[in-house]
């Protein structure tokens, strides 16, 4: 949905319909992978801003699920 809404909307409606509804908080695999194919597509390549948002949200998956890492395997002895 995101790629048609940044092509169909100006570009300060996207971007906030994209902060504000990006499920790149919970860092779940299917998003990541998501996120990924439209980076690669056309409408990434086109908007300069929408890259930069599917840039920003990958690297936010990547730290939440690092975080989540070190806290689920954080031993106390």
């Amino acid at each position: 949905m995101l790629p048609q809404v940044v092509e169909a909307r100006d570009r300060e409606f996207a971007e906030i319909f994209m902060n504000w509804l990006s499920p790149a908080f919970m860092a779940r695999e299917e998003d990541e992978v998501a996120f990924k194919t439209m980076l690669d597509g056309p409408v990434a390549a086109k908007f300069d801003f929408f890259m930069i948002f599917l840039k920003k949200q990958l690297e936010a998956i990547s730290i939440t699920q690092k975080s989540r890492y070190l806290c689920e395997t954080y031993k106390t002895d």
